[in-house]
């Protein structure tokens, strides 16, 4: 059985991927981490915070706890609508629209494949598997006033490198920490609050 918003429907929406800033954080790392097949979406981190967070991300969209599975690095659920809703705001990420939502769906993104040097100074970088995709992420940059950023690509590896310029870096972290956990566990600034989603318990 595929498990939805209520348990047996496939008419009602899971997710608000560019309304609600927790659903667009959860399609920013999506878009970076995500594993599917048929009739199953999740996610492979190594963090376990990541997996924890995202756990409670079903939780709070109605998918019972026995339907959730893990496997080592990886945790997913056998759910066609969320699938499906997952691929097409994919596929319409130019939805994305004012700074909170943007800089929610970046948060998820640099969780997934992000890194940054702890003192701004060398560097502040996205991987992504597509010059596409790189390209249409400096754009969002510049919509929420990040200008400075260029695009590289390691040929040894495939991967294109959304990299933030250090004058921009600083910005950058703190546009995302609200809602980056990667971000809050690092010592920038004092921690805050985590999102109420991820909160355990």
């Amino acid at each position: 059985m595929d498990y939805g918003n209520t348990v047996g429907s496939t008419s009602a929406s899971l997710c608000n991927f560019f309304a609600e800033t927790e659903d667009a954080y959860i399609l920013g790392i999506l878009c970076a981490d995500s594993y599917w097949w048929s009739s199953s979406i999740g996610l492979s981190n190594t963090d376990k915070d990541l997996i924890e967070r995202f756990r409670n991300f079903l939780l709070s969209k109605n998918f019972p706890e026995d339907r959730i599975r893990y496997n080592r690095d990886h945790i997913f659920v056998n759910s066609r609508p969320l699938l499906r809703e997952f691929v097409a705001a994919k596929k319409s990420l130019e939805k994305l629209q004012g700074e909170e939502i943007i800089t929610a769906y970046f948060a998820g993104r640099f969780d997934g494949d992000g890194s940054i040097d702890k003192k701004l100074r060398k560097y502040c970088r996205i991987v992504y598997g597509t010059k596409e995709e790189a390209e249409f992420d400096q754009k969002l940059l510049q919509k929420i006033g990040l200008q400075e950023s260029s695009i590289y690509y390691y040929r040894t590896s495939s991967t294109f490198c959304l990299y933030i310029w250090r004058n921009a870096a600083e910005d950058f972290v703190q546009k995302l920490l609200p809602h980056s956990t990667k971000l809050q566990k690092l010592a920038f600034v004092p921690r805050r609050d985590l999102p109420r989603a991820y909160a355990k318990g």
